[in-house]
């Protein structure tokens, strides 16, 4: 046994380091008894084992080092669930400051997604620092490149973010079954490497097809690539988490499916990292759900937890008018008028669906009790219907839900906005004629506008309800000053120049209704028909009838004098009176007249 033994001695044999390479263990042991490749090297000596027994290594010594051989050494083991895949067997990488103090290969720094010396801060070089050429491990000398520069002699330098080194600093620590570090998740080894694999491939701009394959790893710009995004998504966190998040939902064009929406990311986080020491990267994908998603979370979403789906605030239009108490058509027509907020998705199909904050359910129900319909606000307010719609056309009711606007099956109207147009009295009647607003509307012929401006009469204090000060009466019960509110009637056609009966003339000129039918039938004041029932009197008219007569009261009262001896003294002749033609009144040009208003 000792002869076999004996027969793989080598001369020069070097103790292994705490902490080193496995190859570059061999690397050194190539070079220190003159083998310039390590394939020359296990020509001579056949197998990893036989290599140790040869160098008489200790189990302490073989525990040391740590990271794989190459495959022409024999079979590798791995520990902590590691696998051949997820080592460096390519290319050397090395932090020329580790070098300088001692000079051997670090066994994380074989690891494919090992980019930062967590001792210096600062990358890792995987080139020569004087021709660019990648460092092959097959070479037994790691410490000059082929040119003949020194590799511990790279510069510049390149300074690795604070999180960075943490990041590798955590990955240190599983290996060496140190507790994790603070601000970062309590991972192992592998689960580290699979987090860098799988979610370094996910940025603002960019998502995977197929994420987790990665070709050419082992290569440090890529490696490199993938740390520096994992490193942005967990710092902050989850600040950055959720901005590619929101980038995957607002390029969808599917955002009725949670799986097809978020697609890669979805899958990566409920099938390729559904162990459970990844449980917060879903868990922080649910808050974002909970705080982003427009849609409703159901039990169909077997994979979320179940307080996830209890408390997620959306609702479909059904289940929020069932919990409000309401028809759906009733949310639906209060979210068309923009009074209660929603989520809506369109589909590819053009087919358009809802959901709605499940807090708004209250505010619903409010809005459902203090609206009222079409036909209960006209009996509130004592109106007919078509009255109660003209009123919504005019602005002067606005309705939460309107026919015309909404194309709604029915109107609903705020119970506060009818309650707008009760009036309180501001006195009693004291004897004079009075007529309510019903009245006015059946009998007076009101025409087109003169209805609106009444109500704003009423709203603006120019007509002066009747009645009690202590009790709201509804419009249409609303008793007004009769004789007052013909004078206001006539005034306001008077000024919008349409023509008014000989009633309404007569109140305008102050005169009694049979004079001035006299005045009509005599020709001195003009009418005209138009498609109003009986003979109609213009502004045109009327202005000159009084430009060209007065009456003998009026003409005696501007001079202060009597009536009847202003008649006889008279130096022209009325053109109309009692023993004239019979009328009531005596009426005179005025030309010839001295005009006391000069």
């Amino acid at each position: 046994m000792s002869c076999k033994t004996d027969r793989y001695r080598l001369p020069v044999r070097p103790r292994p380091i705490q902490g080193e390479a496995t190859v570059g263990f061999l690397m050194r042991v190539a070079k220190a008894n003159g083998y310039e490749k390590l394939r020359l090297l296990q020509k001579a000596v056949k197998t990893f084992e036989a290599l140790c027994q040869g160098l008489g290594l200790s189990i302490v010594e073989r525990n040391a080092l740590w990271g794989p051989y190459p495959n022409y050494w024999g079979v590798n083991t791995f520990s902590r669930e590691l696998t051949s895949a997820d080592f460096n067997h390519r290319l050397i990488r090395w932090c020329p400051l580790c070098l300088r103090e001692s000079s051997y290969l670090r066994g994380q720094w074989m690891l494919k997604t090992s980019c930062v010396c967590s001792r210096h801060s600062i990358w890792l070089q995987d080139r020569c620092p004087g021709c660019g050429v990648h460092q092959r491990l097959e070479r037994a000398d790691f410490e000059q490149c082929m040119c003949g520069v020194w590799l511990a002699e790279a510069q510049p330098i390149e300074i690795a973010t604070k999180t960075l080194v943490g990041i590798s600093q955590a990955i240190e620590a599983s290996i060496s079954d140190k507790a994790a570090l603070a601000g970062f998740p309590p991972l192992l080894v592998q689960e580290w490497l699979r987090l860098i694999r799988y979610l370094g491939q996910f940025s603002e701009t960019s998502q995977p097809a197929k994420p987790g394959k990665i070709a050419n790893l082992y290569q440090l710009e890529i490696a490199s690539a993938l740390l520096l995004q994992v490193s942005w998504l967990l710092d902050p966190w989850p600040g950055s988490f959720h901005a590619v998040l929101q980038a995957i939902q607002r390029k969808s064009e599917n955002q009725l499916s949670i799986r097809r929406t978020f697609g890669p990311v979805y899958r990566v986080l409920y099938t390729d990292l559904s162990e459970q020491c990844f449980q917060f990267l879903r868990d922080e994908f649910e808050r974002y759900l909970h705080k982003n998603w427009p849609g409703v979370v159901c039990k169909r979403n077997r994979a979320f937890k179940p307080e996830t789906i209890a408390v997620h605030p959306r609702m479909t239009l059904k289940q929020v008018s069932k919990k409000a108490g309401v028809a759906p058509s009733t949310v639906r027509h209060f979210i068309e008028a923009e009074l209660i907020a929603s989520g809506q998705i369109v589909l590819p199909s053009g087919r358009q669906t809802r959901s709605i904050n499940r807090h708004n359910a209250a505010h619903i129900a409010a809005l459902a009790k203090d609206c009222l319909t079409l036909g209960e606000s006209a009996r509130l307010l004592a109106l007919p219907e078509g009255r109660v719609r003209q009123l919504i056309t005019s602005g002067l009711v606005k309705p939460l839900v309107s026919r015309a606007q909404n194309k709604a099956a029915t109107w609903l109207i705020s119970k506060r906005h009818v309650q707008e147009l009760f009036f309180r009295g501001t006195g009693s009647s004291s004897g004079q004629p009075t007529v309510t607003v019903s009245h006015i509307l059946k009998y007076w012929h009101l025409r087109q506008g003169e209805w609106i401006d009444l109500v704003q009469a009423l709203s603006n204090h120019q007509l002066a309800p009747l009645g009690e000060q202590i009790e709201l009466v509804p419009l249409g019960n609303v008793l007004l000053d009769g004789q007052k509110v013909r004078m206001w009637l006539a005034e306001k056609r008077y000024a919008s120049c349409a023509s008014m009966s000989v009633d309404e003339a007569a109140k305008l000129l102050g005169l009694k209704q049979q004079v001035v039918y006299d005045l009509v039938k005599l020709g001195l004041l003009a009418t005209i028909q138009d498609e109003l029932p009986g003979r109609r009197v213009t502004q045109a008219s009327l202005e000159d009838f009084r430009a060209n007569y007065i009456s003998l009261a009026e003409y005696a009262k501007s001079l202060n004098q009597a009536p009847r001896w202003l008649l006889q003294t008279l130096p022209v002749n009325p053109v109309s009176g009692p023993i004239i033609d019979g009328s009531r009144q005596y009426f005179l040009r005025r030309v010839g007249l001295y005009n006391p208003y000069l």
